[in-house]
């Protein structure tokens, strides 16, 4: 087993207490709107979730992903900044799985403390009756996008 798969093996657990919230989040809001804007979580040292949200006025009145993403990323650097954490989420509605599909998603990102960085592709469609059908998680290692634990973000 190389070095990262172990420590995968490792913080599985503590990954999986994250993500699964914002994705349960990130269906109901899609189930209720059609639709949904970038919300995060935090894992905490103590092993507590707490979702993080943000909001924004602009001068149309319509907030959307490229508002919300960066105040959630400073957000969370903030928070990493007062209290430990052991890792940040955020989840958006992504058009597209980088190298796989182009198809709707809900993406999950989640950055551990630890130096390792994984995103979860939930791949998902709506029928005619607007009911949505979810596919099959794809996860994939990646780098970090809010950059907590990294220098020269």
């Amino acid at each position: 087993m190389n070095e990262s798969a172990a420590l995968y093996a490792e913080i599985k657990p503590e990954l999986g207490a994250l993500a699964a919230p914002l994705v349960e989040r990130s269906e109901k809001l899609l189930r209720e709107r059609g639709e949904f804007l970038p919300h995060a979580a935090v894992l905490t040292s103590e092993g507590k979730v707490t979702m993080v949200g943000a909001m924004c006025n602009t001068t149309d009145g319509f907030a959307n992903s490229w508002h919300i993403l960066p105040m959630l990323y400073d957000g969370l650097r903030a928070m990493a900044n007062e209290k430990v954490l052991l890792a940040v989420g955020v989840a958006e509605c992504v058009q597209e799985i980088p190298g796989i599909a182009t198809t709707r998603a809900i993406k999950v990102l989640v950055e551990h403390q630890r130096a390792f960085t994984i995103v979860f592709y939930l791949p998902f469609t709506q029928d005619a009756d607007g009911q949505y059908t979810f596919g099959k998680t794809v996860s994939l290692q990646a780098e970090p996008e809010v950059k907590v634990w990294t220098q020269g973000f």
